[in-house]
């Protein structure tokens, strides 16, 4: 070393390296903090752009997902309005097919009125006949009732006859319902019988009948009874006319009673009191 150097001479140049290596290290920190600070940015704005793109794709994910749905709704929205327009078209339809109705129900109520009005004018008249007409219906049945008074007055007489011995008669039966009613009454036994002309007897409840003549002219017959071992001819009997005779143990009254009279047949009935012969039938 110069003698003539001096300490400040010598000790610059270390200021100086001290210095530069002091603004080194701090260009250093501030590059390494400059950085740092860059990758932390960089580091944030690729977690946004990342964030970005994530609401990006979930925008764009909505976006399709709203776009079905507002076709869905088009095609809704499209198949409501074709049914309104139908629905529209048939109440239009409805509607005409009501007023007609109506007009048919109007005109038909005129019908009805005008029936009506007919039927009553129709019924006062027939009110007005059926008046009339109950008049002569009592009128009628005043003299049927008198008319049936005088049949029944016969008809007692006729049932009520005298027979050929004499005697009165039962009641006399003129047709077979007479006879059924007859035998209803439960008095007495009724025999039938329908004979043509023979000269063997044919057997009739309690006796035997012969027919020797039958005259439908005249109306009148005649035969032959055998009762009780006994021969009884009846000559010339007329229609209708109890003819008596006695037989039985009881020698009871019994009637033959003869209602048609044809050519060569007679048909009638004998008529037995229930206990003849003395014991019940």
């Amino acid at each position: 070393m110069d003698a003539t150097t001096s300490p400040a001479t010598t000790h610059a140049p270390s200021r100086i390296s001290w210095v530069l290596g002091l603004a080194l290290g701090l260009l250093v920190i501030a590059g390494a903090l400059t950085y740092s600070h860059l990758n932390d940015r960089i580091t944030g704005l690729e977690k946004q752009s990342s964030e970005a793109q994530a609401t990006l794709n979930a925008l764009t994910e909505k976006s399709h997902l709203s776009a079905a749905e507002i076709e869905r709704l088009r095609s809704t929205t499209a198949h409501v309005a074709q049914a309104v327009t139908s629905t529209s078209t048939e109440l239009a339809s409805t509607r005409r097919k009501a007023a007609a109705l109506a007009q048919q129900a109007a005109q038909t109520a005129q019908e009805v009125d005008s029936v009506k009005q007919d039927t009553s004018n129709k019924l006062g008249s027939i009110n007005g006949d059926l008046s009339g007409v109950k008049g002569e219906v009592t009128g009628v049945k005043t003299d049927v009732a008198s008319t049936k008074a005088d049949l029944e007055a016969t008809k007692m007489q006729l049932q009520r006859a005298v027979g050929d011995l004499g005697i009165q008669s039962g009641l006399i039966a003129h047709t077979r319902e007479d006879l059924e009613a007859l035998r209803r009454k439960g008095d007495r036994d009724y025999f039938e019988f329908s004979l043509t002309k023979s000269k063997n007897p044919t057997r009739v409840g309690p006796i035997s009948i012969a027919l020797k003549k039958a005259d439908p002219k005249h109306e009148r017959f005649t035969a032959v009874l055998f009762a009780d071992d006994q021969k009884i001819e009846k000559k010339d009997k007329t229609i209708n006319e109890p003819v008596q005779f006695y037989t039985g143990r009881g020698h009871a009254l019994h009637e033959m009673v003869v209602n048609q009279i044809s050519k060569n047949k007679i048909t009638g009935y004998i008529s037995a009191p229930k206990y003849a012969d003395g014991a019940a039938r």
